[in-house]
Parts: C-alpha cells; sequence; structure tokens
C-alpha cells in the first residue's frame, strides 16, 4: 500500500530535512567554536518533517480499513528500527557516559513518551518521537469515531483550541507548563495540518476554503515560534517565519507537480534511509565527531564528513536489515490474522459454516 501510494518528491524532501537536521546538529556546540559558524537553520528540519508527517499519515489513514490496521502498521514502521537505534544509541552511551545509562531510562525510552515516567530522552533527537505519537493518536481518534471525512473540521477546532490554550496560558500556568512538557503537539500541531490541507489540496477538493485554512495554520506557527519548541533557541521569530513559509511553498510546488527535479537516486536514498538516520545521527555522531578531534586530533571538517559517512552506514544497515523486513513481517501478520479471525461471509452476509475436510 505504502508503495502504490508513494510520491517521490516526499521521499526526497525527507532526505533534505534528514540531512539539514545532522548538519545542526554536526556544527553546534564545541564544533561551532571549531569551525566558527553554525548550520542553525538546519533546526527547522523538524517542521518540515512534521508537514511531511501530516501529508503522509492522512494518506495512510485514507486507505485503511480499520484503525486498528493503522495502529499495527504505525507500529510496524517505527518501533522494531528505533528499538535497534535506541540499543546501538545505548551501547554508546556506556562507553562515552556509562552514568548516564540505566536499565530504568533505557526502558522508559523504549516506549517512545519518557517525559511521561519522568525520564529524559538517551538522544536529545528523539523528542519528535513523542510529538509524531500524540498526533498519532488524534488520527486514531478521528479513525474510530468514523469522522476522517470531517478531518479538515476536527482539525481547525483542534487548531483553534490549541491557540486558545496559548493565549490564555496566564490563567492555568501550572497545567500550561505541565502540557507543554508532556503533550508536545500543541507546540507544532499547525504543520501537521498543514500537511493535511495539502494533500486535500492535491485531490482537488475546496482549494479556496483550504487556502483560507492553510493561511491560518501558516500564521499560528508564527505565533507559537516561542512557545517551547527548541528553534526559538537558535533562529529568530523572522528567520524561523521565512523558513516556515518557505516549507509551505515546497509543499504548493510539489502538488502542483513543480518538485519532481528532486526525484533524484542520492536524495531518494538518503529518504528511505531518513528515519533511521535522524535516530541515529545525534549522540553516536556527535561523539563520534568529539573522538576523532579530541582524541585522533582529526581536522573538524574531516571528523564531519566521516562521523556522516559512518552514521549514513549504520542508517542503512538498521533500514534494510530491520526496518524493513520487520515491517514487512508485522504488516503481513496482522493481514494474515484478521483474515483467520475474519469470519468468511456468504452471499446473504452471514459466516459460512466450517466445512468438514
Amino acid at each position: 500500500m505504502e508503495q502504490k501510494h508513494r510520491v517521490l518528491e516526499l521521499d526526497a524532501l525527507r532526505g533534505i530535512a534528514a540531512i539539514a537536521v545532522v548538519l545542526y546538529h554536526f556544527t553546534m556546540n564545541a564544533n561551532k567554536e571549531r569551525l566558527g559558524w553554525e548550520f542553525a537553520y538546519g533546526i527547522t528540519g523538524v517542521d518540515l518533517f512534521f508537514m511531511i508527517s501530516g501529508f503522509v499519515i492522512y494518506m495512510t489513514a485514507g486507505h485503511v480499513r480499520r484503525w486498528t490496521d493503522f495502529v499495527v502498521f504505525r507500529f510496524a514502521r517505527l518501533y522494531p528500527a528505533y528499538w535497534c537505534c535506541l540499543l546501538i544509541t545505548s551501547i554508546f552511551m556506556a562507553w562515552y557516559e556509562p552514568h548516564q545509562l540505566s536499565a530504568a531510562n533505557i526502558l522508559a525510552n523504549a516506549t517512545m513518551a519518557p517525559p511521561f515516567f519522568n525520564v529524559e530522552n538517551i538522544d536529545g533527537s528523539y523528542w519528535t518521537l513523542l510529538v509524531e505519537l500524540l498526533f498519532y493518536g488524534w488520527i486514531v481518534l478521528i479513525l474510530i469515531t468514523g469522522k476522517l471525512a470531517n478531518i479538515r473540521l476536527i482539525g481547525s477546532l483542534t487548531l483553534f483550541a490549541v491557540l486558545l490554550f496559548h493565549v490564555f496560558a496566564p490563567y492555568y500556568p501550572g497545567v500550561y507548563i505541565f502540557a507543554g512538557h508532556k503533550f508536545l503537539l500543541i507546540n507544532h500541531f499547525p504543520l501537521f495540518f498543514s500537511g493535511i490541507l495539502f494533500f486535500q489540496w492535491r485531490n482537488g477538493e475546496n482549494r479556496l476554503h483550504i487556502l483560507l485554512l492553510l493561511t491560518v495554520a501558516l500564521l499560528t506557527s508564527f505565533y507559537l515560534h516561542d512557545k517551547g519548541g527548541p528553534a526559538m533557541h537558535v533562529v529568530s521569530f523572522k528567520e524561523h517565519c521565512i523558513l516556515i513559509t518557505f516549507f509551505h511553498i515546497l509543499f504548493a510546488l510539489l502538488i502542483t507537480g513543480k518538485l519532481q527535479f528532486l526525484s533524484k537516486k542520492p536524495l531518494l536514498y538518503l529518504g528511505k534511509i531518513s528515519y533511521c538516520l535522524y535516530l541515529i545521527h545525534q549522540y553516536v555522531g556527535t561523539h563520534l565527531i568529539s573522538s576523532f578531534t579530541n582524541s585522533m586530533g582529526m581536522n573538524i571538517y574531516l571528523a564531519i564528513v566521516l562521523a556522516i559517512v559512518i552514521v549514513i552506514g549504520i542508517a542503512s544497515l538498521v533500514t534494510f536489515f530491520i526496518e524493513i523486513p520487520a515491517n514487512v513481517y508485522i504488516r503481513n501478520w496482522h493481514s494474515a490474522s484478521r483474515d483467520i479471525l475474519s469470519p468468511v461471509k456468504g452471499r446473504n452476509g452471514r459466516p459460512l459454516k466450517k466445512q468438514p475436510f
């Protein structure tokens, strides 16, 4: 199903977003001092990821028969690869910072929702995973209620609720701080909603209405710049607004077929391994760079290039030997078990009686 409805340009955008985030993390802090510069704009690659997720997850939700199918397919896509990358990162942490590692820390991180256990993410990049899970939960609720056809209305009401929650924050500071730490989606929902709206635009739905809602979602994203997302500490309000606007322009070009030139093998390959690359790059990559430069005296540029090659190699191995096979296996197992459990029905709609062998 995913291959049948795949949009290659989205894979290319995933690859661009992934490498942007990698470059940001590899040029920050101590590396920034060594280089004399920092690719700060790379932090907004996660904003592009969120828009892509809104587009793709809504497309996926429209092609499942049951909400349980959606849950299983998302689990198959995310968790096996995540657990593998978490294990690899934990091994590196055991070498570099053993005092930071514990069984409780690993188990809490294995859920993708460590903030609900008052535990920090083992890898700083993992914070986005909880945002994604909360968005999936929102989609699941819509699927359970059978209201997917009304997602534009539900999304608009959610957007309005998010806006009001932030505007009236001074009246409930304790709740606001709690929600900002546990329910991170409230700081990024407009980006997911924009992705959904662009998919609907691509399908030829009411474009005037969609354009209006896209404008509201875009402006709400501007407003949320300093409401809790990490970008507020790295880029200015003006820079963030320009970049988010640019991402919306990219999607406008995408749905009108103007981004086909991006469908090149290197970008498509990066897009294919982007999930595992995102999961593995920060802790592993930055500590490798530190070892290369501090212990081996390697030039910082060479150290960064070597770290990029290594994390791409690890991400490729996890993608092709864990992520893809596990995804296929779990989806096939679910489809087979569903067929076994579902009774075969006759023309009258009643289950057929078992025939003796």
